[in-house]
């Protein structure tokens, strides 16, 4: 184990990430090395090199069985709980950013708020926006739906790093829209953020 930088060849890849990611998610399973490369949907060579990188630093271990190696995390390892607590809190990123979205929308009084497109179906890029569908009763709401937008935008650009991208519609707009494509579509892969259906 390295006493400096020692995460860099624990997390230096994409490769090791998914390994690892894969792992934690079984922590007591014992692996092969392709079983392991294809459920992490990683290629079988860079999983072999990169396993025994990760065994260099005895944060997996690896046991020979046969003419093959069987691949487990170190349960005993002194990173096991920091990066289990870093996958953890991944997993549950979209999660939180839809609460503070919620959070943000709470007092705004909209109909219905719903995020769409890349982020719920998984599909999202680093930069991907957070898009935000809320429904309001009238024209007039929508100054205030505007500023609680702003507030969400502010406070989900300073968390996660994402930009908000609202599509404010009312009634009258949802019910004849220019766009039905757009609605159906928000209708069923869109994530509630007002705690209704």
């Amino acid at each position: 184990m390295r006493f400096h930088a020692a995460l860099t060849p624990i997390l230096g890849s994409p490769t090791k990430l998914g390994l690892l990611r894969t792992m934690f998610a079984s922590p007591h399973r014992h692996w092969t090395g392709r079983e392991l490369a294809r459920t992490a949907r990683v290629s079988a060579a860079q999983a072999a090199r990169d396993l025994g990188e990760l065994a260099d630093t005895s944060l997996v271990s690896r046991e020979v069985i046969g003419r093959s190696y069987s691949w487990q995390l170190n349960p005993v390892h002194v990173l096991t709980p920091v990066v289990s607590e870093l996958f953890r809190r991944e997993a549950g990123l979209r999660s939180e950013m839809l609460r503070v979205v919620a959070e943000g929308l709470r007092a705004t009084g909209v109909d219905r708020a719903r995020v769409f497109g890349s982020i719920p179906r998984g599909e999202e890029r680093a930069d991907s926006d957070v898009d935000l569908f809320l429904q309001i009763r009238t024209s007039g709401e929508r100054e205030r739906a505007e500023e609680a937008v702003n507030k969400v935008r502010t406070q989900v650009w300073e968390r996660f790093g994402n930009p908000v991208s609202p599509f404010i519609f009312t009634r009258a707009q949802v019910a004849r829209p220019r766009n039905p494509a757009l609605l159906k579509a928000i209708e069923l892969e869109g994530l509630d953020v007002t705690g209704r259906a």
